[in-house]
C-alpha cells in the first residue's frame, strides 16, 4: 500500500498540530492539570505516527502487506483516544478511554517490532 507512509505521516501531522494547540490552550488559561493527556497525545499521535510513516517509507516492501494496514488502524484507534482518554483519567472521568486506547497503541507496537524483524534485510548494515 503506496500510500500507507502518507497517511501515518498525515495523521501525526494532524495530531501534532492538535497538541500544539492544546499546549497553547494550557498556557492561556494557566490551567495545566491535563497536561499528561497532551504528553500523550504528542507522543502517541506525534511522534509514533510519524516515526511509523517514516520506517514504511523506508521499508516499501513492508507497507504492501495486510499486517501493515492491520497496524495502521490500531495505531490510528491508539493515536486518536489515547490523548483524551489520559485526560479523562487524569480528571477522575473514568479509564476506560485510556485502556482501550493503551491496548491499541500496545497491539500496533507489537505489530511493528514485528514487521521490523520480518523485514530487516531491508534496513540491514
Amino acid at each position: 500500500m503506496k500510500a500507507l507512509p502518507f497517511w501515518f505521516i498525515v495523521v501525526g501531522a494532524l495530531l501534532g498540530l492538535a497538541g500544539m494547540l492544546w499546549g497553547i490552550q494550557m498556557a492561556i488559561t494557566q490551567d495545566h492539570s491535563l497536561a499528561p493527556g497532551h504528553a500523550h497525545n504528542n507522543l502517541v499521535g506525534f511522534v509514533l505516527m510519524v516515526i511509523y510513516g517514516a520506517y514504511y517509507k523506508l521499508v516499501p516492501a513492508a507497507a504492501d502487506t495486510r499486517l501493515a494496514l492491520v497496524h495502521f488502524v490500531l495505531a490510528l484507534i491508539g493515536a486518536l483516544t489515547m490523548g483524551a482518554g489520559v485526560a479523562m483519567a487524569t480528571s477522575g472521568n473514568g479509564e476506560w478511554l485510556a485502556q482501550i486506547a493503551s491496548i491499541a497503541t500496545i497491539l500496533g507496537m507489537a505489530i511493528w517490532v514485528y514487521t521490523i524483524f520480518r523485514h530487516r534485510s531491508a534496513l540491514a548494515v
